[in-house]
């Protein structure tokens, strides 16, 4: 399509109430705006709508939207500020780093808008890329490139943020759920202060999500349900040994799992996720303590599972590879997250002379259970939690050496 045809394209997706408090009324044009340049990733583009040059910072960056995309389109409304505006869009890029492409309307009432170029900071080659691909498309002058150092640049950012109010520990939460946070951190750690300050939020807000988790399974009244949804997204919390999650909950007809792990060595592995308020995880049988039904269940299940795919896993193996995904189906393994250890009340039987059963009693049965099962591990909601908070207080004595190295230390990483 020629710049004319975009334009009109675009001219209709704006055509809206641009004073409306709406924060979706660009929403369309933001996504098919993505499609025309060919990076369809969200959140790449923010319009923003300056009925006067001095609402310019107010209007590009105080917002949520703003503030999570790659670039800000402008729609300038007053022709006769030209020579403010463009000021206004250079300080606006020099304070926050974000690029801006700027549209200006034709006339007063007019629906049809023109670039009239944009700025971006010679320091970021993505922000000049984005502004590249809008004039491919929509026509009007290159972008400015913006003379900046990555010190000028990091000090404006940092004094910026303090001026909208956020804290140390809100950026630490928002960096842990970026949408592009792989390509923030490889922009962040170029340098070893930049690296441990990005380990220290993402590990910070790791245990605040462990500590949450914690408080949630202490609850009766948490559901699994409630679990599951906390968990999605925070698949870290299962160990390093895992390189990601399967898209796809259920890899075979019939079946549907709650969490389908890919392992180093790409094969899969199977995470039931169940309950945490369950007084008879363990029972006594006699003289002894065994699991509760409802782990037998729970290992029943996931038993099943394991031999659907050993079924039928090399078949859809092939299917999977014919379309483009590499799944390794073949002898797939599983765990079992169920239960709270807090949870099991059993009294001292002083009629057969037993104590009160105690958290290492019940780790113990669970521990004589898991050796008498193959490709199959039960792990309480407590020791898993454990497991993370151990692992990251690792982390953070690494990060923390990190940023207070000794003269005779060279940088590392946790990642």
């Amino acid at each position: 399509m020629s710049h004319d045809e975009n334009l009109t394209a675009l001219w209709q997706l704006i055509d809206t109430q641009h004073t409306s408090t709406s924060s979706h009324k660009y929403d369309v044009a933001e996504r098919t705006i993505g499609s025309l340049v060919g990076d369809t990733s969200p959140h790449i583009y923010y319009f923003t709508y300056i009925s006067r040059v001095s609402n310019f910072s107010v209007r590009a960056s105080q917002s949520t939207g703003a503030l999570k995309s790659d670039a800000v389109v402008a729609l300038i409304q007053r022709r006769n500020e030209d020579s403010k505006t463009h000021r206004a869009a250079r300080t606006f890029v020099e304070r926050t780093g974000k690029p801006v492409f700027l549209l200006q309307r034709e006339a007063e009432e007019s629906k049809k808008w023109f670039p009239i170029g944009g700025y971006a900071l010679s320091v970021d080659s993505r922000g000049q890329a984005l502004l590249s691909n809008l004039t491919k498309t929509f026509g009007g002058p290159a972008h400015v490139t913006i003379d900046a150092s990555q010190e000028f640049t990091a000090v404006n950012a940092v004094k910026y943020l303090e001026s909208l109010g956020i804290s140390g520990s809100a950026m630490g939460s928002a960096l842990s759920g970026w949408h592009d946070l792989r390509s923030l951190l490889d922009t962040a750690t170029k340098s070893s202060m930049g690296l441990s300050a990005a380990e220290a939020a993402i590990v910070a807000r790791r245990r605040e999500i462990v500590a949450e988790l914690k408080e949630m399974i202490a609850d009766k009244s948490v559901t699994e349900r409630d679990l599951h949804r906390k968990i999605r997204g925070n698949y870290w919390i299962f160990g390093g040994k895992y390189t990601g999650v399967s898209e796809r909950n259920g890899l075979i007809p019939m079946d549907e799992y709650d969490v389908p792990l890919f392992c180093a060595d790409g094969s899969i592995h199977i995470v039931e996720l169940k309950g945490s308020h369950i007084p008879s995880l363990v029972e006594r049988y006699r003289s002894h303590l065994i699991p509760g039904t409802q782990v037998h269940q729970a290992v029943g299940q996931a038993l099943n599972y394991l031999r659907d795919l050993d079924e039928v896993g090399s078949a859809m193996e092939s299917y999977y590879k014919r379309n483009g995904f590499e799944y390794d189906l073949c002898r797939a393994r599983a765990t079992v997250v169920i239960g709270n250890p807090a949870f099991v009340n059993i009294p001292k039987d002083k009629k057969r002379k037993f104590e009160a059963v105690t958290r290492q009693m019940v780790d113990q049965t669970i521990r004589t259970y898991n050796g008498s099962i193959n490709r199959i591990e039960v792990l309480t909601w407590a020791d898993l939690l454990d497991a993370a908070d151990r692992s990251l207080t690792f982390e953070g004595e690494n990060v923390g050496h990190l940023a207070n190295p000794s003269p005779d230390d060279t940088a590392s990483t946790i990642f």
